[in-house]
């Protein structure tokens, strides 16, 4: 195996223990507001997933009195009593599980998850290589508007001063990036939301002569 190739497989595997390999649960609403019906002597639906940030507000849809009651300890929301028609929400702020039940009919009970959204970000693992004067990948396409995340190591020595810019020389860096260092066997992350569409540059000016590979943004 290549010397390349080695480097490639050690930055997937940090990157991948970096990002936290796995797919999240599909989350109900988006930081809105969810319902919960409250009928035939139940919660309905009975458990909810949602994101941090969201309103739950049930609605007593049945003929009799009914309460949202949370048995945590200690009690993370209680409605009183609510009437036919009366409705109730409660907002969490915090993730994990909150059970409740109706404190007038115990065996009526429901659960809301809460979880952790997931933050929306493109990601790159970049190489750079003095030997080779390249940045594999030669050419990376991201969206505007969205948080960009690069994981950058060294195949062969230092790269003190990479930059991200309008131009191929490093002179006119864009997206609030300072230029930043880049050695073997280390990850540098560099972060930024690229606010403008076009094509732009990664690059390195070691003893006179570029090492380039294009960022390219494209409206989203």
């Amino acid at each position: 195996m290549s010397k390349l190739m080695k480097l490639t497989a050690f930055t997937i595997a940090v990157v991948g223990l970096t990002l936290g390999l796995g797919r999240s649960p599909e989350l109900l609403g988006q930081g809105g507001t969810v319902s919960v019906s409250i009928v035939d002597f139940a919660f309905t639906p009975k458990t909810i997933t949602v994101p941090v940030g969201t309103t739950v507000r049930w609605t007593n849809n049945g003929n009799a009195p009914h309460t949202v009651t949370s048995t945590s300890s200690p009690r993370a929301f209680d409605s009183g009593t609510l009437n036919p028609g009366d409705t109730f929400q409660h907002t969490f702020t915090t993730a994990g599980q909150f059970p409740y039940r109706c404190a007038i009919h115990p065996s009526m009970t429901g659960t809301v998850i809460v979880e952790q959204q997931k933050e929306e970000a493109q990601e790159f693992a970049l190489i750079h290589s003095l030997a080779q004067s390249k940045i594999f990948p030669e050419v990376i396409t991201v969206s505007q508007g969205v948080k960009v995340r690069l994981f950058n190591t060294a195949l062969d020595g230092v790269h003190p001063s990479v930059a991200i810019s309008s131009d191929e020389d490093g002179k006119n860096p864009v997206f609030g990036v300072k230029p930043f260092p880049v050695e073997p066997g280390k990850l540098t992350t560099v972060e930024f939301t690229p606010d403008k569409a076009g094509t732009f540059f990664i690059s390195h000016r070691p003893h006179g002569h570029n090492i380039v590979s294009k960022l390219v943004v494209k409206e989203r």
